[in-house]
């Protein structure tokens, strides 16, 4: 279930701008200023992970280039010959 809310345009600014900062989404800010809740039956959740890292998101965010879309990326990975999967394997049994 989801719930929508009003926001004054101020806040809803404030908020991309802090979330865009943490490179997250405006709800993922929300949800991680909100202290940790109770599932179903009482019990504590378990705090999430906290596994993205946004010192990386920050300095590429700036390096991004909206002028590439998803298919020209595609196009251009599917010209690469053999499979990740392949490379993937290869490089785990180096180890």
């Amino acid at each position: 279930m989801s719930r929508t809310i009003e926001l004054p345009d101020s806040v809803y600014a404030a908020l991309e701008k802090a979330a865009q900062a943490n490179g997250t989404t405006a709800a993922d800010w929300i949800a991680a200023q909100i202290p940790a809740t109770t599932d179903a039956i009482g019990e504590p959740s378990p705090p999430k992970q906290d596994w993205i890292d946004r010192d990386f998101l920050k300095t590429y965010a700036q390096d991004a280039d909206e002028s590439v879309s998803l298919d020209e990326v595609r196009r251009a990975m599917a010209k690469i010959p053999g499979r990740l999967a392949d490379d993937i394997r290869a490089e785990r049994d180096e180890r």
